[in-house]
């Protein structure tokens, strides 16, 4: 773990750098344009912070092949920096978007984007809806970002020591990603308005159903993006060729390490604290998110236990003491368990992924995959 820390703080360094770069090269660019002051503020306070583990991946798989000194140039060079920013760009542009579908209120413990724009309007008493012009402020907001971050990822493909075919193949690989992701919160959004199954329904076949869909959703809104992609984007600007062991390799680790990674997540939705989540816990439930811990409640519960799902879910005002019946629900009727035991099969089969790189990858790499997927299955926050 004490490599990886100098892998992170190595990466993070570079990319927060670059971010700052970024937005004081839009400053300088719109510094006849005011009010584009307003909307740089929110992206600098977003691009603040963070784990920056999608850009350490991405890092990790750049520099592949390399240990020891030759390994940390990579880690800080400008390929590592432009395809860091890329991804730290899109997370944010993909967060900004996905926190207005949601209606949340904060992220990581601060006003989102919509929330931040509607509260300047309300205090600068401007005309028209104040909730209206922090969505629109958003939505801009977030394909700003998503812009910012096909341009970091054009600078990270030039600046690659591969051939022309390399290039093309990482800056396709990152259009799909972005593609999948829009389709995976699609699906995400479809599922929540879905009627849940009916008393007549077999709770089991119901549950299994809901399960299935629970994890389409969590592969291409999340899991791929998250973890699986980065690696084969930071692969392929390395020069790694699509359809090789190594490559497949990296595929399966990071899907599977993505899926429990976001199954983490959906337990920290839960049962996670607010203070290291930074956001409150129980949305999840009144935004009626259809998670896999859902399916495997809603699977092992009797009717009465069904009853109150229907309760709680997507009920924006459901009192924190329904929430609180629906966590001593999941724990009591073994989801909580079930969905732990999820986690751990996903994290193993990634795992024994690595086994099939072989010589491909280097000693440090291999140590750094291996604690990237101990840290994001078992983290609290």
């Amino acid at each position: 773990m004490n490599e990886l820390r100098v892998t992170v703080d190595t990466v993070r360094r570079s990319v927060d750098a670059r971010l700052s770069a970024i937005v004081a090269e839009r400053r300088e660019q719109w510094s006849d344009l005011a009010p584009s002051r307003e909307l740089l503020q929110t992206a600098s306070d977003l691009l603040t912070g963070g784990k920056r583990m999608r850009a350490v991946l991405g890092a990790v798989a750049l520099a592949y092949r390399a240990d020891g000194e030759s390994r940390l140039q990579l880690l800080s060079s400008p390929v590592a920096a432009h395809l860091g920013a890329a991804l730290e760009l899109y997370q944010a542009s993909a967060l900004v978007h996905d926190d207005v579908i949601d209606a949340a209120l904060t992220r990581r413990g601060i006003p989102t984007a919509h929330h931040r724009h509607s509260q300047l309007h309300t205090e600068r008493s401007w005309r028209g809806d104040p909730q209206a012009y922090g969505v629109s402020a958003a939505i801009l907001l977030g394909d700003l970002l998503l812009s910012a971050a096909g341009m970091e990822m054009g600078a990270a493909a030039r600046a690659a020591a591969v051939n022309d075919g390399a290039r093309l193949a990482s800056r396709d690989a990152f259009d799909a990603m972005t593609q999948e992701v829009a389709l995976g919160q699609f699906l995400d959004v479809r599922s929540e308005v879905l009627p849940l199954p009916g008393p007549d329904q077999d709770p089991v076949s119901a549950g299994s159903a809901m399960l299935d869909d629970a994890l389409a959703v969590v592969r291409r809104k999340a899991a791929r993006y998250s973890v699986m992609h980065p690696l084969l984007i930071g692969a392929l600007l390395a020069g790694a060729r699509p359809n090789t062991p190594l490559y497949q390799g990296l595929a399966t680790f990071g899907e599977e390490i993505g899926i429990a990674f976001q199954l983490r997540d959906d337990v920290l939705g839960v049962f996670g604290d607010p203070a290291l989540t930074g956001k409150p816990a129980g949305d999840d439930l009144r935004e009626g998110k259809r998670t896999a811990l859902l399916a495997m409640t809603w699977r092992r519960s009797n009717e009465a236990g069904r009853d109150l799902l229907r309760e709680v879910l997507a009920r924006p005002k459901a009192s924190a003491e329904a929430i609180a019946r629906v966590v001593a629900l999941i724990e009591s009727c073994g989801a909580r368990e079930a969905h732990e035991q999820e986690i751990v099969n996903h994290t193993r089969t990634g795992l024994g992924s690595l086994t099939h790189l072989g010589g491909e990858v280097s000693a440090s790499t291999y140590r750094d995959l291996t604690a990237v997927a101990e840290m994001l299955t078992t983290r609290n926050s």
